[in-house]
């Protein structure tokens, strides 16, 4: 994909210093996961701290700074950031909190003047009681500074872009790889439209088209699959006279709020008919191949007879409980039906569960004792009576392998059960990597069967080793089975969900 480059005319002189303040606001939810995440999920950076946080990391903060920082005209304000693992609806005071903290900032930072102001999102975030808590974060910011002042928003592709957030910020771009790997780059065309914007002047108009659609599995993968094609067709237009961004988003189908879908959006500057006619162009087709765009899923017991027979390497793919998607992270299904079969391969995974944290810690090292493990969190799941031995005990802090940033798992085992290894965390923390099994002394490589709970990673950090990667059919918040999940908030009728009656694409504009 061509990277847009907006040039600044040459000036002379001494550059008027124009004020960009940064704002972060990013957690992805599941709504049928039944824990509430609260104010304690985030790590939360004001002022100096979040750029001292995120320069130099493959964020979207972190490429924005990089953008902006080269500009003798422009200062990059850091504002407040807040970010969280995927996990459950925020509570309602938490978000008050929050939101409360954010807004006390921004008024702060835009007393010293603001000229532009760039929003690092992610679009699947609800609250108890707000359904749109970053459409509410950009309304209430654009009824603090005004109309004239500038937005720029950055999302993820399974972000939900609402009505109410495009009134505020036309001015949008989208991460175009999954698994993500851009984020920074993200945050650095963010950061260059928003100069193009304070170059120029120009005006950004959004054309949107939603699909009543939820999608999932391994077509969307953009190197490979599907998904992929449609957003090399938004890089084309992207590069188009007069378009400013083009988007394909596949929105984050855990997140049950009434504005969730498929959607095309097409930024244009200031000409509304352009952007419209090229939004039909950007969507054209996807509609049709939305049952190309399901996950393919295996049952349990023939997954397993599969990696009975395997010579190499099994992946076992747990989206069902996946914590980078919303999950709790402390189903045991995969583990106990692999105990129950007799599988004898050697076998890693990780659970999310406190008190069996606790009871380790406090037996210490090389103890042998028993365990109920798993379904602390979600009650879906029957625990797991099982004798374990305690093989390490950490503070679960480590850093990430995909982006270089801090995680913190806390308080944290490894528990060997027979031939199975769990490390054990006393929080959910995202899997997308192998960073967690790596911190704990455990190389996936090493093990006949992992158990992967993240929908997909990286080729090189399972699937390129493994001889199988198996989508297994299992219960979860964040289970690819789609229909069995309940949704009742999302706009009906909706595939895979109903049966569809016809469909006609209609553009929505905005401002």
């Amino acid at each position: 994909m061509r990277m847009i480059v907006y040039e600044s005319p040459p000036g002379r002189g001494t550059p008027i210093l124009r004020r960009v303040l940064i704002v972060e606001c990013q957690q992805e939810v599941s709504s049928f996961n039944p824990v509430p995440s609260g104010y304690g999920d985030f790590q939360v950076n004001r002022g100096a701290q979040l750029a001292k946080a995120r320069r130099g990391t493959q964020t979207y903060v972190g490429g924005a700074l990089a953008v902006l920082e080269t500009r003798r005209d422009v200062e990059a304000v850091p504002v407040y950031g807040a970010f969280a693992c995927s996990a459950g609806i925020l509570a309602a005071d938490d978000f008050a909190r929050l939101a409360g903290e954010l807004f006390d900032a921004l008024a702060a930072a835009a007393a010293g003047g603001v000229d532009l102001v760039y929003f690092a999102l992610h679009g699947a975030m609800s609250a108890e009681g707000e359904h749109d808590p970053e459409g509410f974060i950009l309304d209430r910011a654009r009824a603090m500074l005004g109309p004239e002042v500038p937005f720029v928003t950055s999302l993820d592709l399974h972000g939900i872009a609402t009505g109410q957030m495009l009134r505020h910020s036309p001015a949008m771009v989208t991460l175009k790889t999954y698994p993500h790997v851009d984020l920074d780059d993200t945050g650095a065309r963010a950061a260059r439209l928003a100069l193009h914007l304070l170059d120029t002047g120009a005006a950004p108009v959004a054309a949107r088209i939603r699909l009543p659609m939820l999608v999932r599995g391994d077509k969307l993968k953009t190197e490979t699959g599907l998904y992929g094609r449609f957003l090399e067709r938004a890089a084309t237009i992207e590069q188009e006279p007069g378009i400013l961004a083009a988007t394909l988003m596949i929105g984050n189908p855990f997140t049950d709020v009434p504005e969730l879908c498929c959607q095309g959006i097409v930024v244009a500057d200031g000409d509304r008919g352009r952007a419209s006619e090229a939004v039909h162009r950007l969507v054209d087709g996807f509609y049709d191949r939305r049952a190309e765009l399901q996950a393919r899923l295996v049952p349990l017991d023939a997954a397993i007879a599969t990696a009975k027979a395997a010579r190499g390497k099994v992946i076992f793919t747990d989206a069902a409980d996946a914590p980078s998607s919303g999950a709790t992270g402390d189903s045991n299904a995969i583990v106990a039906a692999l105990v129950d079969s007799g599988y004898r391969g050697t076998v890693l995974a990780p659970l999310t569960d406190a008190p069996a944290v606790a009871r380790a810690a406090a037996a210490g090292i090389g103890a042998r004792l028993g365990f109920e493990l798993g379904g602390s969190l979600d009650p879906r799941f029957a625990k797991l009576a099982i004798e374990a031995e305690v093989a390490m005990l950490s503070d679960g802090r480590y850093v990430l392998e995909s982006w270089g940033t801090p995680e913190y798992a806390g308080p944290s085992a490894v528990l060997r059960l027979g031939n199975a290894t769990l490390v054990v965390t006393s929080r959910p923390v995202q899997l997308f990597d192998r960073s967690l099994f790596l911190a704990h002394g455990c190389d996936p490589r090493r093990y006949d069967l992992v158990v992967v709970k993240s929908p997909h990673c990286q080729l090189h950090f399972f699937e390129d080793w493994a001889e199988r990667n198996i989508h297994v059919d299992v219960p979860g918040a964040t289970s690819a089975n789609l229909p069995t999940l309940g949704h009742r908030h999302c706009g009906r009728p909706m595939f895979p969900l109903d049966s569809m009656p016809g469909f006609t694409p209609a553009v929505e504009l905005y401002p």
